[in-house]
C-alpha cells in the first residue's frame, strides 16, 4: 500500500522537528563552550594579576598592611572566576553526555580543566600569604 500525500507530509514535518531539536542542542553546547573559553581567558588574566600583586607584596613585606587588601580583592575576583568555570564545566559535562559526545574531545573542556588544576597552586599561595600577613599584622 502506497503512503498518502498527507502521510508523507506528516513524516517530513516530524523529521524537520527532530532536526531542529538536534540543532538547538548543538547550539546550546556551542554557546557553553564559548563561555568556558572566555572564562579560561579571564582566568589567565586574573592569574597573572594576582601573581604579580603577590610577588610585589612579597618583595615589600614591610608594607603588608597597605598592599594585602589589594591582593585579597584580586583573589576574590580570581576565586569567583574559578567557581564560574567549575560550574560551566559541570554543565558542559551534562550536555555532552546528553548529546552523546565525549567531553574530553572538546578542547575548551581540556583547557578549563588545566586552568583549574593550575589554580590550586595559586589558592594555596594566597592562603600562605594571608597567614603571613596576619602574623605580621599581629606582630606590630
Amino acid at each position: 500500500m502506497k503512503p498518502t500525500q498527507e502521510q508523507i507530509l506528516s513524516a517530513l514535518n516530524k523529521l524537520v522537528r527532530e532536526n531542529k531539536t538536534e540543532l538547538k542542542a548543538e547550539k546550546v553546547e556551542l554557546g557553553l563552550v564559548d563561555d568556558i573559553e572566555k572564562l579560561v581567558k579571564s582566568y589567565e588574566q586574573d592569574s597573572k594579576k594576582l601573581d604579580s600583586a603577590m610577588n610585589s607584596w612579597y618583595n615589600k613585606i614591610d608594607s603588608v598592611n597597605k598592599d594585602f587588601p589589594k591582593v585579597s580583592k584580586l583573589y576574590t575576583s580570581f576565586d569567583k572566576g574559578i567557581k564560574s568555570l567549575k560550574s560551566d564545566l559541570d554543565n558542559l559535562t551534562k550536555q555532552a553526555k546528553e548529546l552523546g559526545i565525549k567531553v574530553n574531545d572538546i578542547p575548551a573542556y581540556k583547557n578549563a580543566n588545566a586552568a583549574i588544576k593550575r589554580s590550586d597552586d595559586m589558592v594555596a599561595e594566597f592562603f600562605d600569604a594571608n597567614r603571613i600577613a596576619k602574623a605580621i599584622k599581629s606582630a606590630f
